[in-house]
């Protein structure tokens, strides 16, 4: 604490509900802050002239960084959610043995439960003792889970050997865009999260694509040792490239204040809100009061000192924000998407196999070939489009920025994946009415719904209660694992008794409902935060 003071790092402080600007536009303690003066986009959080921090890597260094994150994400999600293209592989082996179909789908609607489990017990972890170690351990997990599945003699040693997966994979939903967020500014912030996302989401289409033929070729269990082996090499470039990106801020650098310290006499020293920085008249780097950064610096595991309160009151903090309609709204939503593409992932291969179709098991993933398409078009809709529609929106209230702006771009994907969930249900309950094209354009529309309903959320959140970003992605990616199960778990049973038309059409019906109510939250989300947020406690 000492030292940090001397260096002139500040705490994390109890703010005042409102803070008067020099230009006289209040900015509340809520979400709504300024991102734009006359001619300049403010710089959110607001940086300092430390080296070391994270906001102030170079851009080519962030680059890296958001790849090397995704690789991580997009490997453990692929070998995760990749079973649906081996299914054909092991239906006969495992019914062989007394299996039964839905002991099978047990294998991918388990690790996304323990996925949920994860994300409970190590973002508090990542809070406490930094982002790093947490990252770098999950990888050599994922590497650990991955050489388990490619070695599973039976049934059982597969289903605990996914579940370990699942633990290692948690942490692609909310560390990964964390640790994303933590080194851009909030004008930035959705197009390198969409980035991060469109990177995952390529790469694991690409993998899991390629999972029937890799498996037909070198056995599943090869298919497993290869992403084993891509996940040590990305663990290993992590080690030297992916930086500690915990920095301490004061909650008034969250709402954009360069904070300026004004004394009054010897002994009363407090702080003065003053003109926000902007990109022209951002500080330069002070290298005589703080150490430069470093490749050893960068590869330190531990760079801060473990703060335990931390993670006690992100959980402290998570069971709050679970009561405020906002946040649960966001979380169902993003629940109810990811379930349904699980539901889709563990169905497809029995469709496109069976008659009229006849797909061989060898080519059964290339349905998950649109999603290629999806993260392209992702990618300027959802990312630069959200970040080019704030700024917009924000000139015209006089340079001020309401987080609900991040849910109109939401209205696209929610549209899509309604359809979607209509389309695949139909072709599988009428398979001799309907192109096999039907499942690849459904499997990808639906991806890119959860994809849009995850981006949307995520930002609108942290642009909502900016110094709660930690509980928030663990409500955001470990209770919607929990809604996720639920929605996918007895999906073999939905479709016996409703058959695929009826399962698909309430999954289809449900989207819609959740869709409508994302615009009562546009419409009174301001009132909800004004509302919710002196719940909060500030981080101790």
């Amino acid at each position: 604490m000492e030292k940090e003071k001397e260096l002139g790092i500040e705490q994390y402080e109890v703010a005042p509900d409102h803070i008067e600007s020099q230009t006289g536009t209040q900015i509340d303690g809520c979400g709504t802050v300024r991102i734009t003066n006359e001619s300049e986009i403010c710089l959110i959080p607001t940086p300092t002239r430390d080296p070391r921090d994270p906001l102030n890597l170079t851009r080519w260094r962030k680059i890296v960084f958001v790849i090397l994150v995704s690789i991580y994400s997009g490997l453990s999600l692929a070998l995760v959610s990749g079973f649906g293209g081996l299914l054909g592989f092991f239906i006969p082996q495992y019914a062989a043995a007394g299996a039964t179909y839905s002991d099978i789908t047990r294998l991918m609607t388990f690790p996304t439960l323990f996925m949920g489990i994860e994300n409970i017990i190590s973002m508090p972890l990542a809070l406490s003792v930094g982002r790093r170690p947490v990252f770098l351990g999950s990888t050599a997990l994922l590497v650990i889970g991955s050489i388990l599945c490619a070695t599973a003699k039976d049934y059982n040693w597969q289903f605990g050997s996914r579940l370990l997966l699942g633990l290692a994979a948690g942490q692609s939903e909310a560390l990964a865009p964390m640790m994303v967020s933590e080194i851009h500014f909030l004008h930035e912030r959705s197009f390198y999260l969409m980035i991060q996302s469109a990177t995952q989401t390529i790469l694991a289409a690409i993998y899991v694509l390629c999972a029937s033929p890799i498996a037909g070729a070198i056995t599943p269990g090869g298919w497993y040792g290869l992403g084993g082996g891509l996940s040590f090499l990305q663990l290993i470039l992590s080690v030297f490239w992916v930086p500690e990106s915990q920095y301490h801020r004061p909650l008034s650098a969250l709402k954009g204040e360069s904070t300026a310290f004004h004394s009054t006499n010897e002994d009363e020293t407090k702080p003065q809100a003053t003109e926000p920085v902007s990109i022209g008249s951002r500080p330069e780097l002070d290298y005589v009061n703080f150490a430069p950064r470093t490749l050893w610096s960068d590869m330190q595991i531990f760079v801060n000192t473990p703060r335990w309160r931390a993670g006690v009151h992100c959980l402290k903090c998570m069971f709050q924000l679970l009561f405020f309609p906002n946040v649960a709204w966001a979380f169902a939503l993003n629940g109810l998407t990811i379930g349904v593409n699980i539901a889709i992932g563990t169905t497809y291969t029995n469709i496109v196999t069976a008659p009229p179709y006849k797909w061989s098991d060898n080519a059964a993933s290339y349905v998950n070939a649109g999603q290629i398409v999806t993260a392209l078009v992702a990618l300027p809709l959802l990312g630069n489009g959200s970040d080019k529609l704030i700024k917009y929106m924000a000139k015209r209230r006089g340079g001020m920025h309401e987080p609900e702006v991040r849910l109109i771009p939401l209205c696209i994907p929610v549209a899509v994946g309604i359809i979607s969930a209509l389309l695949y249900g139909q072709g599988a309950a009428h398979p001799y009415h309907y192109h096999w094209f039907v499942y690849v354009f459904a499997n990808a529309g639906y991806y890119f719904c959860f994809v849009g309903a995850n981006i949307a959320a995520i930002t609108y959140l942290l642009d909502s209660y900016p110094a709660h970003a930690g509980p928030l992605l663990v409500i955001i990616c470990a209770f919607r694992g929990f809604v996720s199960f639920g929605v996918s778990y007895g999906i073999a049973k939905f479709i016996e008794t409703a058959g695929y038309d009826g399962s698909f059409g309430t999954y289809s019906g449900l989207t819609a409902f959740f869709g409508l109510l994302g615009i009562v939250v546009y419409f009174t989300g301001k009132r909800i935060r004004q509302a919710t947020v002196r719940w909060l406690p500030i981080e101790p």
